[in-house]
This record gives C-alpha cells, sequence and structure tokens, in this order.
C-alpha cells in the first residue's frame, strides 16, 4: 500500500503546529510524522533531520507572515494608521490562530537553550517586521522611526504571549490602540 501523498504545504502546516505545541526540544520525528498522517519511513523521504525540517517551516512561516501581514504596511493607498489598523486586525487573527500561533516565539526561546544557529531565521523575521512597522512611521525621523519600529515588535511579541496565556486578545488590541496614538501627529496647542 502507497503511503498518502501530502502536499508541501500541508506538510510544513502541520510541522509548524507541532514545533508550536511541542517546541523543538519536544518534537520528536514521530511526533511530525504522524501529525503529517505519514509511516516514520515515508517522513524522512521528505526530511531526513529535525533541524532541517525546522529550518524550511520557519521560512515558510516567515514567507506567509511577509504576504498576510508585512505587506501591508506598504500599502500607500492607504494612510499608516489605516496600515497599521489593518496589521493589527491580521496580526490579533494570525497569532490567536493554531496555525501560526507563536511559532517563532516558542523556536526562539528553544533556540536560545542550545540552538543558536536557529536564531538567524528569527532574527531575519524580526527585522522583516520592524521593517515593515518602520514603514509606518514614515513621517517620523528614521532613526525615530527604526526605534518606534522595533518597541512595537516587542510589544507585540509580549501581547502575543500574554494573548495566549491569558486567552485574552485584547492584549494586542492595547497595541494597537497605543501605536496607533503614536502614529498621529502632534497638535499644536490652542492659541488663545
Amino acid at each position: 500500500m502507497r503511503p498518502p501523498k501530502i502536499s508541501r504545504d500541508e506538510l510544513l502546516q502541520r510541522c509548524a503546529n507541532t514545533f508550536k505545541r511541542l517546541g523543538y526540544h519536544g518534537t520528536t520525528m514521530d511526533a511530525l510524522s504522524t501529525a503529517c498522517g505519514l509511516t516514520k519511513a515515508s517522513f524522512y523521504h521528505h526530511y531526513s533531520s529535525k533541524e532541517s525540517l525546522l529550518r524550511d517551516v520557519l521560512a515558510w512561516t516567515h514567507q506567509g507572515l511577509k504576504e498576510a501581514l508585512f505587506s501591508v504596511a506598504y500599502n500607500e493607498k492607504l494612510v499608516p494608521e489605516e496600515r497599521l489598523v489593518s496589521m493589527g486586525k491580521k496580526a490579533r487573527k494570525l497569532f490567536q490562530d493554531d496555525s501560526i500561533g507563536c511559532l517563532m516565539g516558542v523556536v526562539a526561546v528553544d533556540a536560545s537553550y542550545g540552538k543558536p544557529e536557529l536564531m538567524e531565521p528569527i532574527r531575519a523575521f524580526l527585522d522583516d517586521w520592524i521593517a515593515a512597522f518602520s514603514q509606518l512611521f514614515e513621517a517620523h525621523d528614521p532613526a525615530d522611526a527604526q526605534r518606534l519600529a522595533r518597541q512595537l515588535v516587542a510589544d507585540f511579541e509580549g501581547a502575543i504571549l500574554l494573548a495566549r496565556i491569558y486567552n485574552d486578545p485584547t492584549y494586542i488590541d492595547a497595541v494597537i490602540q497605543r501605536a496607533g496614538e503614536t502614529l498621529r501627529p502632534a497638535r499644536a496647542p490652542d492659541s488663545a
């Protein structure tokens, strides 16, 4: 009997969910093959090591977020505040959804404990997220835009974690609201 076929996207999606749920160190090739509905031998045909698979999962996830989320920051048909709100809504859905969730955060924590070579794809992801948010702060001085974007990514990462821990997405909403206030131009004091 031939093993069931699984598309690359489906395989990476299922493996992303497994890594997110179990972490890098807790995920075994058995768990991955089971998640994909494949025998271990069939699974090894696709990937011979957990690390190479994780690199592909991270790249696939990063690309998906670039297309679905980060690209909104570059949509010049919208003003920066509209882009931020749109990104916030998409981020809330993506990061609360089990399909992507906080995979980068889970892997970053695991990587910091014995897998530093996995930090490179995490940094690339965060750098692209910072670049997207910097785009929103284009009216600011470039150094300020970069600083604000880094802080916004840090705020989002914390909000994602708290939203998952407390099952309360309003943490993400609060970050979007605070960032929106930062985007609004300062009003001159009333002259009386």
